[in-house]
């Protein structure tokens, strides 16, 4: 697909009736940040039961490029594949569902992106926020009230020709897709640029799949070993 000038914004769901208006309406005051700019709005549904759609489907006024799919595979890494591939700007970046980007995000990562061509992506910092009681046994830098650098996706607005040249989401992996993802692209491509401010508040929620260490754990340790014999093979004879 050519690439139109412009940003498209994935936002995966499932049964986020509660928070997913809270995240639209986040993205509403980025478009309204950039009058000038097309905004496109992915929303990749997993078959949520509640009325998740609903509330979606209400923001429409306010993105007029709002666009809801029902996903068509399984998982969280699927999900963000669909919507990349229904995607059609140059720019795309990612909002979950229980996730708010802050109102400067947008102008900031995209002003820091066309100031510096080589840059593939750039991130901010993440405030963690508690959307339901707080997450027993999360780890300690995703609890609410603590600022990281956004190694994660929805801190992240890239260039449409990094998943072109690093590839989709690796579906195989329930939990640690997106660290895979950003570690792959580090590689190939360079470190992502990394700006000070705020521009995402990501939700902390209890039994969310960030939540579920041990399984975060093994995830990582393979993910770790693809690292290192990438890493080999690059330095290899």
């Amino acid at each position: 697909m050519t690439a139109s000038a412009g940003i498209s914004v994935v936002v995966v769901s499932l049964n986020a009736a509660a928070t997913i208006g809270a995240a639209l309406d986040s993205l509403i005051a980025a478009r309204e940040r950039l009058a000038a700019e097309h905004l496109e709005v992915i929303v990749v549904d997993g078959g949520s039961q509640d009325r998740t759609v609903e509330h979606a489907a209400a923001r429409r006024t306010g993105l007029p490029g709002l666009r809801i799919l029902q996903q068509t595979s399984r998982g969280i890494a699927a999900a963000r594949n669909e919507g990349i591939r229904a995607a059609s700007s140059e720019f795309i970046g990612f909002c979950d569902a229980d996730d708010a980007w802050t109102r400067d995000a947008l102008p900031l990562r995209l002003e820091a992106l066309r100031r510096d061509a080589s840059a593939w992506g750039v991130t901010g910092q993440v405030s963690f926020v508690s959307v339901e009681a707080a997450a027993p046994g999360a780890p300690a830098r995703r609890t609410a009230g603590s600022i990281h650098p956004g190694y994660t996706p929805g801190a992240i607005l890239l260039r449409r020709e990094a998943f072109e040249r690093v590839g989709p989401f690796d579906e195989s992996l329930r939990i640690g897709a997106d660290g895979d993802w950003i570690l792959r692209a580090s590689q190939a491509m360079g470190p992502l640029l990394v700006l000070p401010e705020t521009v995402l508040e990501k939700g902390v929620r209890a039994g969310s799949l960030s939540t579920d260490v041990e399984a975060y754990r093994v995830e990582m340790l393979l993910i770790a070993r693809r690292f290192i014999r990438r890493a080999r093979r690059h330095d290899g004879p």
